[in-house]
């Protein structure tokens, strides 16, 4: 009896600690496990605890789609790209400059071209001309994409135009000359009027410095969707005034092959051929255009 009674007070002494081995080790988030486990079982009945991350997904899948839906925001604003272009065509050769009021659909653009031309002496009906041709001009306008790809329609105005020919004329003594509908021979040097061969000079002038409106077809967007670089064409006209011609003559003329009967040139007549070439070229008002080039896009 006495035996026993030390066996089971040691027993009852070595419990605690046999169980404290077999228990599981409770890590550091235990707590916080239970904290949770707690708050879940808390929750009212209708609550679930999947939508938590659902809810994350979605604001992680916002996050980026508003990030990129402001770059896209801003290349839908008027004025927010800008290219450049060479072009080549029957006014010489220019730049152009545009920038998008609706992308895609309209644009603004601007731009000039300029050509200066001296050819080497032409010579027609007996008449040795030696002159220079200028094409320069300046023009604002407004191209329209219809069918939102390469067609473009436009319209707008030329502002600056200094279109036209400046040339020297002269006659080679004894050559004729038809002036208002008579014939003059060129007076020779040696005469005693001493008027001498004759010669003046012609401006030949289409539209002067005026605005004009022009209409135009073309292909080609300067600011594409996609890519920088664009071929264009473009063809039409621009409404000038009616062209001017002036001439300032003079030297003498013979009405005859005989020296008799030389003498100054009749202006009035000369006024009446001046009239008459400008008449010619009246249709003139309907100036060309016509140009090739290449665009690009900077932004």
């Amino acid at each position: 009896m006495n035996l026993r009674l030390p066996a089971i007070l040691a027993v009852l002494a070595l419990a605690p600690i046999a169980l404290s081995a077999q228990a599981p080790a409770v890590s550091p988030q235990t707590p916080a496990a239970s904290s949770a486990l707690y708050a879940e079982n808390a929750a009212p009945a209708s609550f679930s605890s999947s939508i938590a991350p659902d809810a994350i997904a979605e604001s992680a899948a916002a996050a980026p789609s508003s990030a990129i839906a402001t770059p896209s925001k801003q290349s839908s604003l008027p004025f927010s790209g800008i290219a450049i272009g060479v072009k080549v065509g029957v006014a010489g050769i220019g730049f152009d400059v545009a920038t998008p009021l609706v992308p895609q659909w309209l644009n603004l653009r601007g731009g000039a071209s300029f050509l200066s031309y001296t050819p080497s002496t032409i010579t027609t009906d007996n008449v040795n001309i030696n002159g220079t041709i200028k094409f320069q001009n300046a023009a604002a306008m407004v191209d329209v994409f219809p069918f939102h790809g390469r067609i473009r329609l436009s319209g707008g105005m030329t502002i600056y135009n200094n279109t036209g020919l400046t040339a020297t004329l002269n006659v080679p003594a004894g050559q004729s000359i038809d002036f208002g509908g008579t014939t003059y021979y060129s007076e020779p040097i040696a005469t005693s009027n001493i008027l001498g061969p004759i010669q003046g000079t012609g401006v030949f002038t289409f539209g002067g410095n005026k605005i004009a409106p022009r209409v135009t077809i073309g292909t080609g967007n300067m600011l594409p969707k996609k890519g920088h670089f664009t071929f264009e064409s473009e063809i039409g006209f621009q409404y000038f005034s009616a062209p001017t011609v002036v001439y300032n003559i003079q030297g003498g003329g013979c009405t005859t092959n005989s020296v008799a009967t030389c003498g100054p040139i009749d202006q009035t007549k000369v006024v009446a051929e001046q009239n008459k070439l400008q008449n010619d070229l009246y249709d003139l008002r309907f100036f060309p255009i016509l140009s090739v080039g290449l665009s690009y896009k900077i932004h």
